[in-house]
């Protein structure tokens, strides 16, 4: 009996061991250190204040202008395993990112860049055309008139964060687009961890790795910004937040076929007038 419990005990202690471990090895935040900095007051230059726009729709034939493959979350289809799946003809319209021979509903584009997206419509008719800003709470509505079949059209958006966007016809909505847009590539006259570039009321974070590349910022689950916002992979990115606010940053890295293979988060109190450098491994 004593054998036993003295096996049972040592195995309990055992586990909770290594699961205190695996947790410390979960929790990057141990090996991430923050700095930080008063705002001095600058004078603010004039801001550019951009719309995002739409082209009108062409119409055209799918015969021979089919992509090869359809990207659906994590899954990628061959076009024509994608139509033998599909039982019947879509009854609502239906939006698609296409990017050269491949058509999805999610893509990461640059303010400023030209987004391809094909639109199917089931019948003739008006159709409207939304897009919803997440971040910047705002909503840009196109309505045209649109015959049925395939047509394309180009989008370029201008304002950076996770954009929406949807197609409803005959009040019968289709699906819905995600579109992470990065802040465009400005040429600034002070340096990127100058804190004269705080707006008032803000608070400036910059994120800084030797070893994680590529990766994403999320702010309180809502895209950001990105490790290529100013055009270089090299481990750097910044981005302007609320000030005296408790915020949630979550860097999340993924590999080629889309999986996230490093996140970690950081929650933390950031007053306004501030500037912060977030230092991870």
């Amino acid at each position: 009996m004593r054998l036993t419990r003295y096996f049972w005990g040592t195995a309990f202690a055992s586990t909770i061991f290594m699961l205190l471990a695996l947790s410390t090895f979960a929790m990057p935040e141990g090996s991430a250190s923050w700095t930080e900095e008063p705002w001095i007051k600058a004078t603010e230059g004039p801001q550019e204040n951009r719309a995002s726009t739409l082209s009108d729709p062409i119409y055209f034939n799918l015969s021979g202008n089919e992509p090869q493959s359809i990207r659906l979350g994590e899954r990628q289809l061959n076009y024509s395993d994608y139509l033998s799946n599909s039982t019947q003809a879509p009854l609502s319209s239906e939006l698609w990112i296409r990017k050269g021979a491949v058509w999805s509903r999610y893509g990461q584009f640059i303010a400023g860049e030209d987004v391809d997206l094909v639109v199917h419509t089931p019948q003739d008719g008006s159709g409207d055309i939304y897009l919803i800003s997440y971040a910047n709470s705002t909503i840009k509505h196109w309505n045209f008139k649109l015959l049925a079949g395939y047509h394309r059209l180009k989008l370029r958006p201008e304002e950076s964060g996770r954009q929406f966007m949807l197609l409803a016809q005959a009040n019968e909505p289709g699906n819905a687009l995600i579109l992470d847009v990065l802040p465009r590539q400005i040429e600034p006259s002070f340096s990127p961890l100058d804190v004269n570039s705080i707006l008032m009321g803000d608070a400036f974070v910059t994120i800084k790795s030797q070893r994680t590349k590529g990766y994403d910022v999320y702010v309180d689950g809502v895209f950001y910004a990105s490790d290529m916002s100013d055009g270089s992979l090299d481990g750097i990115a910044s981005l302007t937040i609320g000030g005296d606010k408790t915020h949630t940053i979550t860097i999340s890295q993924r590999d080629g076929q889309g999986g996230i293979i490093n996140k970690n988060e950081h929650t933390k109190n950031f007053k306004r007038e501030t500037a912060y450098t977030l230092l991870i491994d």
